[in-house]
């Protein structure tokens, strides 16, 4: 199965590991979304929870966890963990800590890493009421954790000397970012399309 030339393997056994693992894995979406509805406030304790079974009955999580096997579900609990986490002081630094283990997971959260850092630097690491004031002792904390993280998740591929090819495959700029051609094209469209209906919605 892991040889590149068999690309068309497949088996039953295969396919029930795959299935039960990402059923197993998604037990954390749950977790994490209960997480979530408890730690919301009172008054927002409804809304909160109509948003854990959207995410949680999605057909297209659904759909994309239990027939592409990509186990989106388990990857988004950490990430409703991580903002579970980073809503008490208390469990800042852990909320932190969550999504850099995501980040290690799939890169493509990369996108929320600039909120993160800004979110972490004002509420954890500068004291509240003077952005010129370092608090060392969490700033120090998280760092050592950040390294301790990336460091084991890094570490082997630097030791065998499998960095370079590690971040071309995380990256592969020379075969362009996208999976393929079509898909990015139609988004495009469909992106294009929809702004001009909002615009001419104020037409009518």
């Amino acid at each position: 199965m892991l040889a590149v030339e068999a690309l068309g393997y497949d088996s039953w056994q295969t396919i029930y590991f795959q299935r039960a693992t990402v059923i197993l894995t998604e037990m954390l979406l749950v977790y994490s979304l209960d997480r979530y509805v408890k730690s919301s406030p009172q008054s927002a304790r409804q809304q909160c929870y109509a948003a854990a079974l959207s995410i949680m009955l999605s057909p297209a999580l659904l759909i994309i966890d239990h027939i592409h096997f990509q186990y989106n579900g388990f990857l988004y609990g950490i990430l409703v963990l991580s903002l579970s986490a980073a809503r008490k002081e208390s469990t800042l630094i852990l909320g932190g800590l969550l999504f850099a283990a995501l980040l290690c997971l799939k890169h493509i959260y990369l996108y929320l890493a600039p909120a993160y850092f800004v979110y972490l630097l004002r509420i954890y690491c500068l004291c509240p009421h003077s952005m010129l004031r370092i608090r060392f002792g969490n700033a120090i904390a998280l760092a050592f954790g950040l390294l301790f993280l990336f460091g084991s998740m890094f570490g082997p591929f630097i030791y065998w000397g499998q960095l370079e090819q590690l971040l071309t495959r995380l990256f592969p700029f020379a075969r362009g970012l996208c999976h393929a051609y079509w898909a990015p094209n139609i988004w495009s469209m469909y992106s294009f399309t929809d702004r001009l209906l909002l615009l001419g919605k104020g037409s009518f």
